[in-house]
């Protein structure tokens, strides 16, 4: 029970474990702490880092005070204190308050934890699977034989597209479906299935091509000429000695024509970023623009190791480093928060630069900063902030300069300010705060809900203002 307007007793904690049937959560990652078990308070269980929790998890990417679960409405609900890397169930993020079911799994970082309701029950051994090596193994269907059989199947294959003219490619390809038809049909009379039918098919049907190839490419070698029937008029059955047709004289279906040559066409960068416009922001004051977002399309992992502005305006923009040592897979992306200070009135431009570990000549995948500087205005120099602060903004006129992430925090309270009012109200009536939350107060008329650390927060920088000023 934390200090606060919002309330409570013992009393009604133990009126409200009777109304709820008793949950547990258990942890099942890392393996270090997998199997610690704890009960839902009738109060609510807070999860974070912090050893004051009732659930203390280990790992820094862990928030101090992460998350609360707690009994509500005869159910189970879950809750995000505004936590640094955000809290899933069953995957999906969490946002505002989110109910629980029996099984869920809940993702704190790198920490999973089940909810369970009564007792956990104990997660049976997964049998031991056997290896694709050892089922090959002992499949018949996967044998010298069966090879054989495959071969002829490419043999077959071979001679049938030759003969009726369909060229070197249409012969490959009569070489390569024959033993994956023929395959196909050993091993159903075998009896494989799954994947030892596929592996094998694909193994034996590889293999005949590679034989058949190589057999009838030294065959037409020795002979000067195909050796098929049907494609004698050719140097050779496949692909790669049509070339040499030219030069022996001998009979081609078409003449050798050379296509029309066409222009390139010049692939896209496997990275790409958008340009950013933050708009105008008076002189001196700083803004947080929309992010710039860096996408990849390439084909291996894409690893981000710097990021650098600049050009004429380049000490205007301040990117963020949260993208810095990221690895995207193809088809990701990572968002970098810009912020705008203009240094003086009128158009500001610099270049934003991310570096990746893609092959020279890459110098980075580069994207246009733009933004307006404007006169004051009606902003004193008293309401702007030194570099590296924002307004807070937790209401209209709210000019306490603060950290931007304390900003960022602000918003999130305020878009959570009704679901962490007592819908019955309470000793300090309507506004009265769930369990674990308290008053703001970033002016005493504040009554927006939060957790305990950020009404300490706020306090500390309502006191720190006038030194984050540049007036």
């Amino acid at each position: 029970m934390f200090p606060g307007p919002s309330g409570g007793s013992d009393t009604s904690s133990a009126q409200t474990a009777i109304h709820h049937r008793a949950a547990t959560l258990t942890v099942i990652a890392p393996s270090a702490v997998a199997g610690r078990t704890v009960a839902v308070d009738a109060g609510g269980t807070v999860i974070g880092r912090d050893a004051s929790c009732q659930l203390a998890l280990p790992g820094d990417q862990v928030s101090r005070r992460h998350a609360i679960v707690r009994p509500r409405d005869g159910k189970y609900v879950i809750e995000d204190f505004g936590s640094t890397n955000g809290t899933r169930v069953n995957g999906e993020p969490v946002s505002g308050v989110h109910p629980l079911h029996h099984g869920d799994r809940l993702s704190f970082a790198d920490v999973e934890i089940e909810f369970h309701l009564g007792d956990p029950q104990p997660v049976p051994a997964a049998p031991v699977p056997r290896s694709l090596r050892h089922e090959l193994h002992e499949a018949p269907g996967f044998s010298i034989p069966a090879l054989l059989v495959a071969v002829g199947g490419s043999v077959v294959g071979t001679v049938l597209t030759g003969a009726f003219g369909t060229g070197p490619w249409g012969t490959l390809a009569g070489a390569a479906v024959g033993p994956v038809v023929s395959t196909a049909f050993s091993t159903r009379r075998t009896g494989e299935k799954g994947r030892v039918r596929g592996t094998a098919i694909a193994v034996l049907s590889l293999t005949a091509l590679l034989i058949t190839w190589l057999g009838v490419s030294v065959t037409d070698a020795a002979a000067g000429t195909s050796v098929i029937p049907g494609t004698d008029h050719r140097s050779s059955t496949f692909p790669g000695n049509l070339a040499a047709d030219g030069d022996t004289g001998t009979k081609t279906d078409k003449p050798s024509t050379t296509p029309p040559s066409k222009p390139p066409v010049k692939p896209s960068p496997p990275a790409q970023l958008n340009a950013v416009q933050c708009g105008s922001v008076a002189v001196g004051a700083e803004k947080i623009c929309p992010s710039g977002t860096i996408s990849y399309h390439g084909k291996d992992r894409l690893h981000i190791t710097g990021i650098e502005v600049t050009g004429p305006d380049s000490d205007d923009f301040t990117p963020g480093v949260d993208c810095v040592d990221t690895w995207l897979n193809p088809g990701e992306i990572c968002q970098i928060v810009v912020r705008f200070r203009p240094s003086a009135a009128g158009e500001r431009h610099a270049t934003l630069i991310v570096h990746q570990n893609l092959p020279k000549p890459d110098r980075g995948t580069r994207a246009q900063l733009t933004g307006t500087g404007t006169d004051t205005g009606g902003t004193t120099d008293s309401e702007i902030c030194q570099t590296g602060f924002v307004w807070r903004d937790a209401f209209d006129g709210d000019h306490v300069c603060v950290f931007p992430a304390v900003h960022d925090q602000a918003q999130n309270d305020n878009a959570l300010a009704g679901a962490r009012r007592n819908p019955d109200g309470g000793p300090y009536g309507p506004d009265t705060c769930l369990d674990g939350f308290v008053w703001r107060e970033a002016v005493p008329s504040d009554h927006v809900c939060v957790t305990v650390d950020t009404r300490t927060q706020t306090r500390t920088d309502n006191q720190l203002a006038s030194s984050r000023r540049t007036g």
